[in-house]
């Protein structure tokens, strides 16, 4: 022994380079150090090179012996030179001691050793190179040294709980290329240990392999304090602990470092494992391509801060695989993850319990980006929750590939306990699958605020429960959400995005793809549970198959505002399952849409058992365009293109498309209260099996204007084109109807309870089983129909109930001509049927290709004027109208008039076979008969059954042609006046019945077209009841001479003399009628004989005898609206027939030169107002100062004229309709005034009369501008 030291001794000096040291070989020598001795076999004090040549084996050492001491002293390079050091003592010392000293090198050490090995304790750049140690104890242990550098050594230490340990700070060092196996039997074996920090220091290339049996594996532990800026990079770790956590590299905080490429395998039979470890806070650090696997029966962790935050910190390139027996979590942070980029990462985690990637625990994610990442875990039993932090702030998720499977949740990014704001999540692939709960790509348990969400690929399978793409618990706010492909899978109900408990907020959702499927409940395509607010949801393309209810856009309990919905392409099938019946809804608000936009979107709503709706809003509707959008609704029960319930506001519809069919009812558009809105230019399609097809639906409509609407509804029950309720100051206007009815009634407009409303120009085509109605509009009032064409292939009609309306220009046709369908269907016809007072109808056509056009009216004070009708006219009311209407012959001839009432007029109609009236004060002034097939013309009955006598006034009407004129035949035609007509007959121009009495006729023309009766055996049983010649003297001219005499009448074949040449028959006529038939249950036996004492030589012709000129006769062709019944001198600046119809049926009376200028530019024919009597409708034209006939009347006028009023360049046109009752003559007939206090007011009043359609209701005052005329409001 001693020798062998003596020789160890001498090789050592032999280095040369060494001061001597004495050695006392019975009694080494002792070294205090700290005022512990030790008895040491080398003392090296002195700088210089050392060199071991000699082993030193097997020596029995005691415990404070050492073999080798470096003490006070600096630059000693101590070479072992790979001699071999061993002991056979337990416990032994140090191998060697290096204290108080500088810039010592170590190297070639080779050592078994059953103690700890080298202490260095005080020495600043400590060297320990190649060297081999096998310990039972520490490899080397340090205190108070810095600047060491541990170099290519072999560490093998049994049992013991450490291998390089620092009992302080690594601080400036390197631990660098050292392999590094333990073999633990005590509670903690570290591979690189310090008992505190690790710092500015270099760990590298190591390789450390440790097997704890009983405790925990640490591979780089810096124990109570940082690691910090310091690089760890390169090396193998590889840990397993049979009886507690295993950790790869650990510290109290870890700040500012470099763990790069290292290769960490941590396993933990009954516990945790870690990869990298920080108790409180991980800082600048950045962590790049580590290899990290970790396996624990407990929990498994790639990179944990336990209790703190990861912060400014950079973990890219790393390959993460994580198993656990419990949970596993790639990234854990005990408080938030701050300014921190993982990127390029390939995640592998399968936790039994649950599966994490990033998680924090109860704090936020902050700052960071998740950048291009391949993550893939799996949760047997658990959930899998690839990002989940509390919040997520203001970061990027960008480009990664996420595969999340779990038993029970799997969710992709998870903002478990606030917001996911000011962040972006882009082009990322999510693969999310949950077996028995709920799977989430993107959820948050608050709101999701200032986000992007762009060009990712999602897919959210449920094999149990709900399946969720983008959730936000509350809010969805400020955020874009645009080009993501997402399908979600869902047993129960299927979510693309949605916002759960609150609103959807200024956020844009735009160009995604979105398939939704529930195999067993509902799917939302885009969802929120209350307001949508200031957003577009644009260029989306929904498709959804749910066996429940399918939704496309859903606003579940408040308003859409502001809201722009556009171009999104929506496909939706909701399936039926165990008897539920779901519904399918495109776009749904269970509110209101307010100030919000929904345009060219192309919407398809299918339900196999229940209803589809296109677009449906449950409240209002208010300051909101739905543009150009394509709906389809298929259903098993009821189908709508759209529903507006509640109240739509100041809203445009414009321009759809629209298809709805049903086996039940379908709806092109169902509304419930419509204001201040338009509905124009829309396609509505519509068929039902088995129920009604309504092409619009709705009630309660008001200032609004449904316009240019093509609808076409069929079915095999009803089929409405429109069916309203409660319409008022609405225009509804060009609408072309097609309604088809296979089984039952077609509607092309079903319009109740009407007000101050327009309905113009709209064409309808109607086909039914049964009855078809064009228009069908009950209770109207003050509303005006015109320019309608309704057109029905078997028949159609008109049908109006209600007051103060104007019916004009209306075209009602029937295209069926063949007789066997005709008299299978025996009430064909096309008609109006007006019901109600103070209605105007007016220009319409009615042709009936078979038989029976008509018009009905029922009511009071109405007027019908202009009409072309294929067969009749009926009214039955009082102070009617009815003027320069033109009745052709159906089919079976026959068109005629028939009016029952008081006080009406029936002026300047062409009626192709006869009018019959029944009532008291009848005007019938003007018409033109064209050939009465029947027994008269004209027949002016009052009340027979009643005994009333009629009063009538038959007026300046043309018969062509008949077999009797005018009929008086014993049905209390009695007082009536009948004067300046002119009768074609075949038999009687005129039969008096021989109880008819105090009739006035004179000035008519009748004229004999066949043989003249026979009367030498008429024995009247009165006679004389009557008068044939005027009951006062009239002023006309003759041969050009002037006249003032009692005028009968002239008869055709009257053969007298006229000697004084005065026009009046020397002889007067006896006028005789022998009269008997059966008509009905009546017979009639009438005998009369009366005498004409002033018979007229010619023709009466206006105020004059002779040159008798011929009405014109009005067109019969059915291409015009109403054919013309007005005379050929009517000027054409007058550009309404109405208008022209009157003018030529009244005379045109002025009063001065000035005057018979403007006169003259209503027709050629008129008449100066000296002397004249009026016996008809008349114009006056000017003032009562130059008019004797205006002064006549001017007071009785509303607004009477004078120099003063109305003005200076103002006039006035007004309307009179004067009635006469004295003595037994009756005249009743309208005044129109056109006047002026000046001449320029004249000139206005009668250019704006020209402009008119109907004659005023009230007075219009007229001011003459530079402009030309304009009406004074």
């Amino acid at each position: 022994m001693i020798k062998k030291c003596l020789l160890f001794l001498l090789l050592l000096f032999a280095l040369g380079s060494v001061n001597a040291v004495d050695i006392n070989y019975s009694n080494p020598t002792d070294v205090n150090i700290d005022g512990t001795d030790y008895h040491v076999f080398a003392l090296i004090n002195e700088s210089g090179d050392y060199k071991v040549t000699v082993d030193f084996e097997n020596n029995t050492l005691s415990d404070n012996d050492s073999v080798l001491i470096i003490k006070d002293t600096e630059n000693v390079v101590l070479d072992c030179n790979n001699m071999f050091f061993s002991t056979n003592t337990t416990n032994s010392p140090y191998i060697i001691y290096a204290y108080n000293s500088s810039n010592i090198t170590v190297k070639n050490l080779n050592a078994n050793w059953s103690s700890d090995t080298i202490f260095v304790k005080d020495v600043n750049e400590f060297t320990l190179e190649n060297s081999e140690i096998i310990s039972e104890g520490y490899s080397i242990e340090l205190q108070e040294s810095y600047g060491t550098k541990i170099l290519e050594n072999t560490f093998n230490t049994m049992t013991y709980d450490g291998s390089i340990v620092f009992d302080d700070t690594i601080e400036n060092s390197t631990i660098s290329g050292n392999t590094i196996n333990m073999v633990s039997t005590v509670t903690v074996a570290n591979g690189i240990y310090a008992d505190e920090a690790i710092i500015n220091s270099t760990i590298e290339d190591n390789e450390i392999s440790i097997n704890s049996t009983v405790g925990t594996a640490y591979g780089i532990r810096a124990c109570w304090d940082n690691i910090t800026n310091s690089t760890i990079e390169n090396n193998v770790i590889d840990l397993y602990s049979a009886d507690n956590n295993a950790y790869g590299i650990y510290s109290q905080y870890s700040t500012n470092n470099e763990i790069t490429g290292n290769k960490i395998n941590t396993t933990s039979t009954t516990s945790d494992t870690y990869g990298i470890y920080s108790v409180y806070n991980i800082t600048n650090n950045v962590i790049s391509g580590n290899n990290i696997t970790a396996n624990a029966t407990e929990d498994a962790y790639g990179i944990c801060s336990y209790n703190e935050d990861i912060t400014n910190v950079t973990i890219e390139d790393n390959v993460f695989d994580l198993s656990s027996d419990s949970e596993t979590y790639c990234i854990y942070a005990g408080d938030y993850i701050y300014n921190t980029s993982m990127a390029e990462n390939n995640i592998t985690a399968n936790g039994y319990d649950g599966s994490y990637v990033i998680y924090t625990d109860n704090e936020d994610l902050i700052g960071s980006k998740i950048k291009n990442n391949e993550i893939t875990i799996i949760s047997k039993e658990g959930d899998a929750y690839c990002i989940y932090p509390f919040a997520i702030i203001s970061s990027v998720i960008s480009g990664n590939t996420i595969t999340a499977y779990g038993e029970d949740c799997a969710c992709g990014i998870y903002a478990c306990g606030a917001d996911l704001v000011n962040s972006t999540i882009e082009s990322n692939l999510f693969n999310i699958s949950s077996n028995t709960e709920d799977s989430e790509c993107i959820y948050t348990d608050y709101n999701i605020v200032n986000t992007i969400i762009s060009g990712n690929t999602f897919i959210s399978e449920s094999n149990g429960y709900y399946s969720y793409c983008i959730y936000a618990c509350d809010n969805l706010e400020n955020s874009t959400i645009s080009e993501n492909n997402i399908t979600v899978d869902a047993c129960e109900d299927a979510y693309g995005i949605y916002a759960e408990d609150e609103d959807m907020v200024n956020t844009k959702i735009l160009g995604n793809n979105i398939i939704l499927n529930s195999s067993d409940n509902c799917a939302y395509g885009i969802f929120a549970y209350k307001y949508m607010e200031n957003s577009t949801i644009s260029g989306n393309n929904i498709t959804a198959d749910s066996y429940g209810e399918a939704l496309g856009i859903y606003a579940c309990q408040y308003d859409m505002v502001n809201i722009t919905i556009e171009n999104n392409i929506i496909d939706l099938y909701a399936y039926s399952y165990d008897g539920y019946y779901p519904n399918a809804y495109g776009i749904f608000a269970e509110n209101n849409i307010e100030n919000s936009a929904i345009l060219g979107n192309n919407i398809t709503a299918e339900s196999n058992e229940y209803d589809a709706y296109g677009i449906y809003v449950e409240a209002y509707t208010v300051n909101t365009v739905i543009l150009k959008n394509t709906i389809t609704a298929y259903a098993y029960n009821d189908s709508y293109g759209m529903v507006l319930d509640d109240g739509t506001i100041n809203t445009t519809i414009l321009e759809n498309n629209i298809t709805a069919e049903s086996n039940k009812t379908a709806y092109g558009i169902d509304i419930d209260y419509l204001a201040d809105s338009t509905i124009s230019g829309n396609t509505f399609t519509l068929n039902s099996t088995d129920y009604e097809a309504y092409g619009m639906y709705g009630e309660y409509i008001k200032n609004t204007t449904i316009s240019g609407n093509n609808i076409t509804a069929e079915s095999n029950k009803t089929a409405y084109g429109m069916g309203i309720k409660y319409i008022a100051n609405t225009t509804i206007l060009g609408n072309n109807i097609t309604a088809e009815s296979n089984e039952n009634d077609t509607y092309g407009m079903d319009l109740d309870y009407i007000e101050n409303s327009t309905i113009s120009i709209n064409t309808i085509t109607v086909k039914a089983y049964n009855d078809t109605y064009g228009m069908d509009l009950y209770d109207v009032l003050n509303t005006t129909v015109f320019e309608n064409t309704l057109t029905g292939e078997y028949y159609t009609s008109l049908g109006i109930y209600g007051n103060y309306n104007k019916i004009f220009n209306n075209k009602i046709f029937n295209n069926t001509n063949d007789e066997e369908e005709f008299y299978s269907m025996p009430y064909l016809y096309s008609s109006v049927c007006v019901k109600g007072d103070y209605n105007i109808i007016s220009s319409n056509v009615l042709h009936d290709a078979w038989a029976y056009g008509h018009i009905d009216v029922y009511g009071n004070n109405n007027t019908i004027s202009s009409n072309t009708v294929d067969y009749s006219i009926y009214l039955e009311g009082n102070n009617a109208t009815i003027s320069s209407n033109v009745l052709h012959n159906d089919k079976y001839g026959d068109a005629h008039m028939g009016v029952y009432g008081n006080n009406n007029t029936i002026s300047s109609n062409t009626v192709d076979d006869h009018i019959w009236t029944c009532g008291q004060y009848t005007l019938i002034s003007s018409n033109t008969v064209i050939n009465a097939s029947r027994d008269y013309a004209i027949d002016p009955n009052g009340y027979p059954d009643l005994g009333i006598n009629a009063y009538a006034t038959i007026f300046n009407n043309t018969i062509r042609a008949s077999t009797i004129g005018i009929l008086l035949d014993n049905c209390c035609e009695d007082y009536s006046n009948i004067t300046q007509n002119t009768i074609y007959a075949d038999d009687y121009p005129i039969i008096i019945g021989d109880n008819i009495t105090g009739c006035n006729i004179y000035l008519n023309n009748f004229i004999y077209t066949g043989n003249s009766s026979n009367i030498s055996e008429i024995m009247p049983n009165t006679t004389v009841n009557n008068s044939l010649v005027s009951p006062f003297e009239i002023e006309y001219k003759y041969n050009g001479n002037n006249y003032s005499n009692i005028l009968g009448n002239y008869w055709s074949d009257y053969s007298g003399t006229d000697a004084d040449s005065n026009g009046i028959g020397d002889t007067p006529y006896l006028y005789g009628c022998d009269y008997e038939r059966t008509y009905g249950e009546e017979y009639y036996d009438i005998e009369y004989l009366e005498n004409d004492t002033a018979p007229l030589i010619d023709m009466w012709n206006g105020n004059e005898i002779g040159n008798y000129v011929a009405p014109t006769t009005p067109s019969s062709s059915h291409s015009s609206s109403g054919g013309r019944s007005y005379d050929s001198d009517i000027s054409d600046e007058i550009e309404s027939k109405v208008i022209k119809n009157f003018v030529s049926s009244a005379a045109v009376i002025y009063g001065n030169e000035i005057d018979q200028k403007f006169a003259e530019e209503l027709r050629e024919r008129i008449q100066n107002a000296n002397g004249y009597k009026i016996s008809g409708n008349a114009v006056i034209v000017g003032g009562p100062n130059a008019n004797g006939f205006a002064k006549e009347y001017n007071d009785q006028f509303e607004m009477p004229i004078s120099n003063d009023y109305p003005g200076e360049n103002k006039g006035i046109i007004q309307v009179l309709k004067v009635q006469d009752n004295t003595g037994k003559i009756v005249q009743s007939y309208t005044i129109v005034y056109i006047a002026g206090s000046d001449r320029l007011g004249t000139q206005a009043a009668l250019e704006y009369f020209k402009t008119l359609d109907e004659l005023p209701e009230g007075p219009i005052m007229v001011e003459w501008t530079e402009n030309g005329p304009k009406v004074v409001e």
